[in-house]
């Protein structure tokens, strides 16, 4: 096994014991800040005027970001399919989603989609799940061969934090701190959805201010503290994630988180819009 597998594989093995650890703690910030929902439905915004009948909703997580997009579908009958990696996540969003009529849920691998799909989509959503994704190549990939013609990859990107002046909020706080804000550079991403044939991709960005409260809950997380402080047990990153707040909005006023949206559509959907012309 080369360095880079080895590297990947542990990677992956790490985000899935953190993202089992984070179920309770992802509730919680959502239910304070609604950050996954409001991503969510800006996603779906941004893909007008398609409107998926089936749609591919990718790293599912606790279910946050698939009820979001059947609420906003509302009306729509959509069938949404969802998968994530974590058992702990998926038993969550079952329970939350268990009302609703055309949703399933499948535990699997995000980087092996054709594994475990055969059917076409409308529409594939990231919803903050492809930074974590070291193989998130062959994953847009197998994604794209999933789509039917003029469909559409819609994928929010967790940018980071920054001042006003729109420099990185943590480097300019902390600079010996090291902080990976997950496995995949924007660039990299952008190239890679750029690359996929007979596609057009744009970008939007989003950000806003966020208080020391919202720091503290997003960044004590378990899957989000690991960033901050990889080599320290969950329980003890605590008071470590606590502190660092404290000092970030101290040295750094104000703080704006920022996400992209990356949106690729097919040589379908295209062609039909040049025939509406």
């Amino acid at each position: 096994m080369d360095v880079a597998r080895d590297f990947d594989n542990r990677f992956k093995t790490a985000v899935e014991k953190n993202f089992d650890q984070s179920a309770d703690a992802y509730d919680r910030f959502e239910e304070r800040h609604h950050l996954f929902e409001t991503l969510t439905r800006r996603q779906l915004e941004l893909i007008e005027p398609s409107s998926p009948e089936r749609i591919l909703d990718v790293g599912c997580g606790t279910g946050i970001s698939t009820l979001a997009l059947h609420q906003a579908m509302a009306g729509r009958s959509p069938n949404i399919y969802a998968i994530d990696i974590s058992e702990r996540m998926l038993l969550r969003a079952r329970e939350r989603c268990k009302a609703l009529k055309g949703v399933y849920f499948f535990r699997g691998d995000a980087e092996n989609l054709s594994s475990c799909f055969n059917e076409s989509f409308d529409a594939i959503f990231y919803t903050a799940s492809i930074f974590l994704l070291p193989g998130f190549a062959e994953s847009l990939r197998q994604a794209s061969h999933l789509l039917v013609p003029g469909g559409v990859l819609s994928i929010s990107y967790y940018a980071g934090l920054f001042d006003e002046n729109g420099d990185d909020a943590i480097r300019k706080a902390f600079p010996e701190q090291k902080y990976q804000y997950g496995a995949v550079p924007i660039g990299e991403l952008v190239s890679c959805l750029e690359s996929l044939p007979e596609t057009r991709t744009t970008r939007v960005d989003f950000r806003f201010e966020v208080s020391r409260d919202f720091l503290f809950d997003f960044l004590s997380i378990p899957a989000q503290s690991a960033g901050l402080f990889p080599k320290f047990p969950y329980l003890e990153r605590i008071p470590k994630v606590r502190e660092f707040c404290d000092l970030l909005v101290k040295r750094v006023d104000p703080v704006f988180m920022g996400w992209e949206f990356l949106i690729t559509r097919t040589r379908g959907f295209l062609s039909s819009c040049l025939n509406l012309t």
